[in-house]
């Protein structure tokens, strides 16, 4: 039996012997003279660097052959975030094995030859990287679906909700979530399309169309602008404009082919077929500023990153450049980097948060656009603006009627006034205005500091062409611009 009485000094004696024992074996001098253990017996097996008689290395070739290709290509990732990042692919045998950044941003021109600047690299995220694995992927969708219950609808003939707004439950429509996807081929698909298309021209042409619209709660207005048509109650929305030609222009042309069936369905000529109704991406559902068109006259378009990396002041709200749109967070890592302060506005402490100098806590709803209004007016009250740049190329010089909130039009305040803009000028010619568009528009009023009263103004007299004009507006004693 094991003694468990076993003390330190027994068992330091006990291996000294052990030690003594090894080394008289081999030869060595006394313990005294050379460390314990250290046999001339034991040979090394290496000396020197370990790298240079290293036995056997095939075995990295394993990870180099990851990375090998036969040939490669430059390919857009243009998902729903709009980036259309320009990547490289890598591929052997014809199957793509990685995708990177191209990293030739600095390369890239438009149709006009503007040139963009190589600070737009790096481009890319995780969404462009693993690309080709929802490409090769075991779930991605091979071949078409169509839900049973719209199916068993179309089988059916295509029977109005209207008339029977128990179908709605019979085939599904108010609880699509709980149907299951049948499998079809593809002219199955394309052919249940179109006699969706033509049972949809059919259900809302005419008087009894208009009836069944009716029925559903449509306002009468929007009843109105289908014009007795059926097509006219069909809704095409384009794609993201960012996102190419095709997927943009491609839906409008099919929207305008419904012409064609409108004249089949109603039997009226080219002159007064009617096509779908066209809805612009932003108009179809919202997901960007509603006002941001109507004051910049671009929807999200005109803002360069490259004014971000050289800000002194950040502020961010509705945005998180710290989790999304990731291509383009590397110019917020820049503009810290820089030392410009950041502000952020979110109830939450979010991620962006996290960086930033300030953060404001507001309550969900108005409380963001009470702050914008507040800081608005200290700046107009301090006067922290540029002057020039505000007359010449905002709209704040432009009279607002304090009646209707309407801006202040020329014919309202000059019964003899006559239109003023040059057809040759840039709305005409640049933006594609029309003649009754214009008449419509009209011209506008601002208050004329040279001459000390009411002057017109025309949509084209913005920057030097302000200056030219002999227009100088004026602001009242408040430091606000004059309204009336």
């Amino acid at each position: 039996m094991a003694d468990k009485s076993l003390s330190r000094r027994k068992f330091l004696k006990g291996t000294a012997g052990a030690v003594a024992g090894v080394a008289a074996l081999s030869g060595l001098r006394s313990l005294q003279e050379e460390p314990v253990l250290a046999s001339r017996a034991l040979v090394p097996l290496q000396s020197g660097n370990p790298l240079d008689i290293y036995p056997n290395r095939d075995w990295e070739q394993v990870y180099r052959d990851q990375y090998s290709y036969d040939d490669s290509f430059t390919w857009v990732c243009s998902p729903n975030d709009t980036h259309a990042c320009r990547m490289r692919a890598f591929t052997r045998n014809g199957i793509v094995l990685r995708s990177e950044q191209n990293y030739d941003s600095g390369n890239l021109t438009d149709l006009y030859g503007n040139q963009a600047t190589a600070a737009w690299n790096p481009r890319g995220c995780g969404k462009g990287y693993t690309m080709h694995r929802r490409v090769y992927g075991p779930y991605r969708l091979k071949y078409p679906l169509i839900r049973a219950g719209w199916k068993q609808w179309a089988d059916d003939g295509f029977p109005s909700l209207s008339d029977d707004p128990g179908l709605r439950d019979t085939y599904k429509f108010n609880s699509r979530g709980t149907d299951r996807l049948v499998k079809a081929s593809w002219d199955e698909v394309y052919d249940y399309m179109a006699r969706a298309i033509m049972a949809t021209s059919e259900t809302y042409n005419g008087p009894a169309g208009r009836a069944r619209l009716e029925a559903d709660g449509y306002q009468p207005e929007m009843i109105d602008e289908t014009r007795g048509a059926g097509t006219r109650t069909m809704k095409f929305r384009g794609g993201m404009g960012l996102l190419g030609v095709i997927g943009k222009y491609g839906m409008y042309r099919f929207n305008n082919m419904m012409a064609l069936l409108d004249t089949h369905t109603r039997g009226v000529g080219p002159d007064e077929a009617l096509a779908g109704r066209n809805w612009a991406n932003y108009t179809w559902h919202g997901d960007q500023a509603p006002g941001h068109p109507y004051v910049h006259g671009l929807q999200a378009s005109d803002c360069d990153m490259n004014d971000l990396r050289s800000t002194k002041l950040h502020i961010q709200v509705g945005k998180n450049l710290v989790e999304n749109k990731m291509p383009e967070s590397h110019f917020f890592n820049e503009t810290i980097e820089r030392g410009a302060k950041i502000v952020v506005i979110s109830p939450e402490y979010s991620p962006p948060a996290t960086k930033a100098d300030y953060w404001l806590s507001v309550r969900p709803g108005l409380s963001d656009t009470a702050i914008f209004l507040a800081v608005s007016r200290i700046i107009m009250d301090r006067k922290w603006y540029d002057e020039t740049f505000v007359k010449q190329f905002t709209d704040l010089p432009l009279l607002v009627r304090t009646d209707t909130l309407q801006r202040l039009k020329a014919n309202e305040v000059f019964p003899d006034h006559k239109l003023g803009l040059d057809k040759s000028g840039p709305s005409f010619t640049v933006q594609g205005m029309k003649q009754e568009q214009y008449e419509k528009l009209g011209d506008y009023v601002v208050w004329d500091k040279a001459s000390g009263g009411l002057k017109a103004i025309t949509r084209d007299e913005v920057g030097e062409k302000m200056e030219q004009s002999g227009t100088d507006t004026d602001r009242d004693r408040e430091g606000g611009w004059v309204r009336c």
